[in-house]
């Protein structure tokens, strides 16, 4: 993004992959209690390299001029809105993201166009970022 000072630049938790972790520890021990632990700890890892790259693919990015989230390797989410077009910034906290001390992210610029970013870590700042940007337009 030429000409724009990136602000924030954080990678999604690892809650945002869960159900890919859950999947693999129940392959790993499904692996281990079965006939083929072999094809248990393979699966398991093919698994966890998904997660990993996927997670080190992943941004969440706050500029000067923008804000833009980029989701996933295989199936990929790429969405952007200009700071100045936001009409509305909300933020949640399951108990578990409380625990870990992520929060969810929601910025809405329309009617129907929204952008959610799951598994923020240290959410309040970002978000206090994007407020302060907002200030600047204003």
């Amino acid at each position: 993004m030429e000409g724009e000072s990136v602000l924030e630049n954080r990678r999604p938790s690892w809650t945002v992959w869960w159900k890919q972790i859950a999947l693999a520890v129940v392959v790993f021990f499904g692996g281990l209690v079965g006939e083929a632990p072999l094809a248990g700890i393979v699966g398991t890892g093919l698994i966890a390299g998904y997660v990993v790259v996927s997670r080190m693919q992943s941004r969440y990015i706050v500029t000067d001029e923008r804000i833009k989230g980029k989701i996933g390797v295989l199936s990929k989410t790429e969405m952007e809105y200009r700071i100045a077009d936001l009409r509305s910034i909300g933020a949640t906290q399951s108990i578990f993201e409380r625990l870990v001390g992520h929060g969810t992210i929601e910025f809405q610029a329309g009617a129907n166009n929204r952008l959610v970013w799951h598994g923020v870590p240290a959410y309040e700042e970002v978000k206090n970022t994007v407020r302060e940007q907002q200030r600047e337009y204003e």
